[in-house]
């Protein structure tokens, strides 16, 4: 259980208890602290008003009291295995000093992970990691796990011990860490932000690990160049800021969420008038407005691909796990300057601050091309029309001489409305996606995981990708085939390779963190193919490996063709 700080004092609270009352099943363990158990539900101070009455029209349903007690009972008809943890006996038990609840999450951890059998030489490992400089507190901690694992000894609560793997080399990030150390890899210069969940963490993590030393032949570089991190005043400042440090020839990005790029439209718009290469990484959460600002959501795909007045060419990328955004954040930037354009990154809630272990970093899997020229030139064609790829020579401010504007423009930048100038300069710069569509490999835009002949086809993009894999190898065990069609690149859209697949599909599943399925209506844009049905949800958490083999299961035997995932306790 957590603390809080309440009038200088460590107060222990038993909400969580009642907030998980629907996450259990058959065998599930609840850890729990002893004295909880006569806790009104009427106390929880950290509950929603509508969440504490669908909990307390639960506990009524099922004649059970509105407290703790009565939720374990719940808990314990669902399959539940309740263990009380008498917190503050087995902590004083075990400290010199200082107040019981100051220990509470080193005591749950370490009895959580004496149950899953992990051997206590990991947790004393990792509290002497993370307090390395205090040693008083590293000492009273372990203690505190030597009491909890004694404890679950001398209850017959201990798991078996977990088989010990040989140690790997590898990094736990989340995907804010990979988006950024991805950028820092792939020669990031300037970073803009204004706070907003979950966006801040990416520049956050900039701000705080100056020199990353996973990485150090690549900093003796860095450290010459630095990285400069911005916090502006709002999003049309960061956009603005972002461009204007691209133009200069830094390689520039910004990080926002969906009300921030909202405000960035019109900076958007101006970069893919005068072919400003700026990376936008797009954090998505439940809309609109405000809407959820702290749960998962992908309802920004159809936005990303239309933001900004006027029509436009710019890429849309997307990331389906922690290795991906790392990777994919160094191609964004490369992606930016090869084709000299806005490239916007989508990344997810779920995916932002998951956390998983990413291999070796690789640094030749991304090549960086290196500085470009240092002459400087008067009067050149910046807005060239004479090229066969849509792609310009690039220019720098403070280096060469041309004209920028917002208006449409001739070759060296002056304003004009010359029809024949317009459309050839709107040819050009639409021309760039032909030659991105040419030059991106196919497994950047979209690949196909499984068997090509399958009796169901999943479709998705984002951070459903794992657990819809996860769900193939379950529904393999039942003797059906299946297979994903997992789409990683929006713009320029991968037409033929996605028509190729669906179109030998036997039954087809969009699978979407949306309601009005955003992935499949980009499909039939592209392709002409509708997929009739689906698996969506929108109600801010994210889709389970049960939630969609459920799904899956009901739209394989005919009971429906949408399936919509909500949670039922809302938590």
């Amino acid at each position: 259980m957590r603390g809080v700080t309440t009038s200088r004092k460590l107060t222990p609270i038993a909400d969580t208890i009642f907030e998980h009352l629907e996450d259990v099943g058959s065998g599930t363990k609840i850890i729990y602290d002893k004295s909880f158990e006569t806790s009104d539900l009427a106390q929880a101070r950290l509950i929603m008003r509508d969440t504490s009455i669908k909990i307390k029209e639960k506990l009524d349903s099922e004649k059970l009291p509105n407290n703790v007690r009565g939720a374990l009972e719940y808990m314990k008809k669902r399959g539940g295995i309740p263990i009380a943890i008498p917190f503050s006996d087995v902590v004083t038990g075990a400290i010199d000093d200082g107040p019981a609840a100051r220990y509470f999450n080193t005591l749950g951890s370490a009895v959580t992970l004496s149950i899953a059998g992990l051997d206590r030489k990991f947790a004393d490992e990792a509290i002497k990691q993370v307090f390395s400089n205090k040693q008083k507190v590293v000492e009273e901690n372990v203690k505190v796990v030597d009491a909890a694992y004694r404890f679950a000894s001398s209850n017959n609560i201990a798991g078996t011990p977990l088989k010990v793997l040989p140690k790997k080399k590898r990094f736990l990030m989340t995907g804010n860490d990979g988006s950024a150390i991805g950028k820092i890899m792939a020669g990031l210069r300037f970073q803009t932000y204004y706070p907003i969940t979950p966006a801040s963490d990416e520049s956050s993590i900039m701000e705080e690990h100056e020199h990353l030393q996973l990485i150090d032949t690549e900093m003796k570089r860095l450290k010459e160049g630095g990285v400069v991190v911005v916090q502006t005043e709002d999003e049309i400042s960061a956009i603005t800021m972002a461009m204007g440090a691209a133009l200069t020839g830094s390689r520039s990005s910004t990080a926002t969420s969906g009300p921030g790029f909202s405000l960035m439209a019109e900076g958007i718009s101006f970069a893919g008038m005068d072919e400003v290469p700026v990376v936008i990484t797009l954090y998505q959460r439940g809309g609109p407005s405000t809407g959820l600002p702290t749960r998962n959501g992908q309802s920004d795909l159809l936005f990303a691909l239309n933001t900004g007045h006027g029509e436009f060419p710019r890429i849309v990328i997307s990331s389906g796990d922690v290795e991906e955004c790392l990777y994919d954040a160094m191609k964004a930037l490369n992606y930016a300057h090869r084709y000299q354009l806005p490239v916007i990154h989508l990344i997810d809630k779920n995916l932002a601050n998951t956390s998983d272990f990413v291999p070796d970093i690789d640094m030749k899997r991304v090549p960086v091309p290196q500085a470009l020229r240092t002459e400087t030139r008067f009067d050149f064609k910046r807005y060239s029309l004479d090229t066969e790829n849509g792609i310009s020579e690039i220019g720098f401010l403070g280096q060469d001489v041309f004209w920028m504007t917002g208006d449409e423009h001739d070759e060296v930048g002056h304003v004009t409305e010359d029809p024949e100038i317009r459309d050839r300069q709107m040819r050009k710069r639409f021309k760039k996606l032909d030659t991105a569509l040419a030059e991106i490999p196919q497994s950047d835009m979209a690949i196909l995981y499984g068997e090509k002949n399958a009796d169901i086809t999943f479709v998705t993009w984002g951070s459903q990708k794992g657990p819809l894999l996860d769900v193939m190898e379950d529904l393999r065990e039942e003797g059906v085939n299946a297979n994903l069609l997992y789409l990683r690149m929006f713009e320029p859209f991968p037409s033929e390779f996605v028509k190729s697949v669906l179109s030998k599909a036997k039954l087809v599943v969009d699978v979407e963190s949306n309601m009005l399925a955003q992935a499949a209506r980009v499909i039939k844009l592209n392709t002409g193919i509708e997929i009739e049905r689906a698996i969506l949800k929108y109600n801010g958490r994210h889709m389970t490996e049960d939630e969609l083999l459920k799904a899956a299961r009901q739209i394989l035997t005919g009971q429906t063709k949408t399936v919509i995932e909500v949670l039922e306790n809302g938590t």
